[in-house]
């Protein structure tokens, strides 16, 4: 299955139900910045944050969906301890996927920052300034 189709099937996924125009619109909007997200990890050259960024929004897809069920849940009566506790094994499994999404983007971040060239930090470099600066005013004093 390409990513084309893939990403079709997502889009055309049928939503919870009890679903409102507006939470509609928030949900198509909230899937294709998902679906943004997977094809351009996708693109990227790196194997390693490729599949990542493509696990990372397959999690993403999953936690969307459980967010709004658990939120439609929450909405289709008066509240109280039987739902809470009917709901919680989903509000867990909601907060362990948003957890290891934010893990999996830590290590994005962090193999986009290895990639980069290393540079000096402005720390640093103030202090290889003012030994530079220190090391002239020395040899000025003995040259005297």
């Amino acid at each position: 299955m390409d990513i084309q189709s893939s990403q079709a099937d997502m889009c055309n996924a049928p939503k919870p139900a009890m679903v409102t125009g507006q939470q509609a619109d928030h949900h198509d909007v909230r899937l294709s910045r998902v679906l943004d997200y997977q094809a351009s990890s996708l693109d990227k050259e790196d194997p390693l944050e490729a599949n990542l960024g493509s696990i990372n929004s397959g999690l993403m897809r999953i936690a969307l969906w459980l967010d709004e069920t658990i939120e439609q849940t929450v909405r289709s009566g008066a509240p109280n301890a039987e739902r809470l506790t009917r709901i919680l094994p989903a509000i867990d499994t909601h907060l362990r996927l948003t957890r290891q999404v934010d893990r999996f983007a830590q290590l994005e971040l962090r193999a986009v920052e290895a990639r980069k060239p290393k540079s000096i930090d402005s720390g640093s470099a103030k202090l290889a300034d003012a030994s530079l600066v220190s090391g002239i005013s020395q040899s000025e004093d003995s040259a005297v």
